[in-house]
């Protein structure tokens, strides 16, 4: 007779979270910056190419994340991100071998795949069904641990290339998820809370088959996902021409660093603060952060020097809640219910329009022949964000202070 695994308890399962997070996001996502400049040199491969096959795996995640989020809500979810460990392991070494512009593109196959089973949105589901309703707080620590991905991997990746070459780092890095990240997600194992499902809030969707379809009627729900779009627009943006808008703003590139770096550790600080507020629902915390980070872009649009550095820890702290939100929004609004293909719904278009904004961004700036049109769109871009939570909120009942859910 084969014995079971051990479950983790509280404590390993944050922590292995925390750690894998950390491996998945540094090696799958944050680290493509460090390979532009090198294959470029290397292949002669153009760069808006190469910047295209990384569109291509954000957009295989868009469309794959509906998918993923039901099969979550049918199997185990560490057979699903060991599964997908091994895709970015194997996506990962195809990239290090990569022998024609073909197989360039389609290796964004399988590293979009792995990217729509490994990084927050399964974890979130994890700590859902480990810890039910108190799922707030080990989703404050996860996401803790993740903050810190581009601040380990990209001087990692940075110096690797520089020591070992492009390829080597790669080999190096599908290591780390093949014999690192999918073991640890191999041993997942957990005990799935007795509040988890819980009871459905009046007017939202019932546990039923068609949870998806009738999630799709209630207008709350499309105005979560237009605020949670509207800023991920805004986060895809500044990843992509944060540097080049400082550029046009005559900062130099040294001052242009500091305000790239702010924003790493102001999202983990933003995460640290909203851990220690004593809140009942703290998706009503969207509108001071929305308001905070249309401050920030308000400063990044029209300020200079350290005004920009003031924009980048206002915008920071506000994005770092964001992610917490956004694991948060579907069972505080819409339904405690299939937890997974509610979230997998709601980030189809967020990843989308995240994966189109880069192009977009380089659009308006053709078209305005500068930066100042994506600023002021950013801007409208938070306003917007602001507004519709909070028509969300309002017809929960939780905008106004001590309102219970209605």
């Amino acid at each position: 007779m084969t014995a079971t695994a051990p479950s983790l308890s509280p404590r390993q399962l944050v922590w292995t979270l925390g750690i894998t997070e950390i491996i998945s996001w540094g090696t799958l996502y944050f680290t493509f910056t460090v390979f532009l400049e090198p294959m470029h040199q290397a292949l002669g491969y153009g760069k808006p190419f190469l910047a295209g096959g990384f569109s291509l795996g954000l957009l295989v995640w868009a469309l794959c994340s509906f998918a993923v989020g039901r099969l979550l809500d049918r199997v185990p979810a560490r057979k699903v991100m060991s599964v997908g460990s091994v895709l970015a392991g194997i996506g990962l070494l195809l990239w290090a071998w990569c022998p024609s512009p073909a197989l360039f593109l389609l290796m964004w196959i399988p590293l979009g795949l792995a990217m729509a089973s490994t990084l927050y949105e399964p974890a979130f589901v994890v700590l859902r069904q480990a810890f039910g309703d108190s799922y707030q707080k080990p989703i404050v620590q996860v996401t803790l641990f993740a903050g810190f991905a581009s601040t380990i991997f990209i001087p990692i990746g940075q110096w690797l290339v520089l020591h070992l070459g492009w390829r080597e780092t790669l080999v190096v890095f599908a290591a780390l998820n093949l014999l690192v990240c999918a073991p640890l997600h191999a041993r997942l194992r957990y005990t799935v809370h007795a509040s988890y499902g819980g009871t459905p809030i009046p007017g939202a969707a019932s546990e039923s088959p068609r949870i998806a379809r009738d999630t799709l009627r209630q207008p709350v729900f499309w105005a979560v996902v237009l605020a949670f779009t509207a800023t991920a627009v805004v986060a895809s943006l500044l990843g992509a021409h944060l540097i080049p808008m400082l550029t046009e703003k005559g900062m130099p590139v040294g001052q242009q660093l500091i305000v790239a770096a702010l924003i790493g550790p102001a999202q983990v600080a933003g995460r640290l603060a909203m851990a220690r507020l004593p809140i009942s629902h703290p998706v009503r915390l969207a509108m001071p952060v929305y308001a905070v980070m249309s401050v920030g872009l308000l400063c990044l649009t029209l300020g200079t020097g350290y005004w920009l550095m003031a924009a980048a820890i206002c915008y920071g702290c506000a994005n770092g809640v964001n992610t917490m939100l956004r694991a948060m929004a579907m069972p505080e609004l819409i339904s405690r219910h299939h937890y997974a293909t509610l979230n997998g719904l709601m980030m189809t278009p967020v990843l989308l329009m995240q994966a189109a904004a880069p192009w977009l961004g380089a659009l308006l700036w053709r078209v305005a022949g500068g930066y100042w049109l994506m600023l002021w769109v950013m801007v409208a871009l938070a306003l917007g964000a602001l507004g519709a939570f909070a028509y969300a909120l309002h017809q929960r009942g939780l905008l106004r202070q001590g309102a219970a859910v209605a």
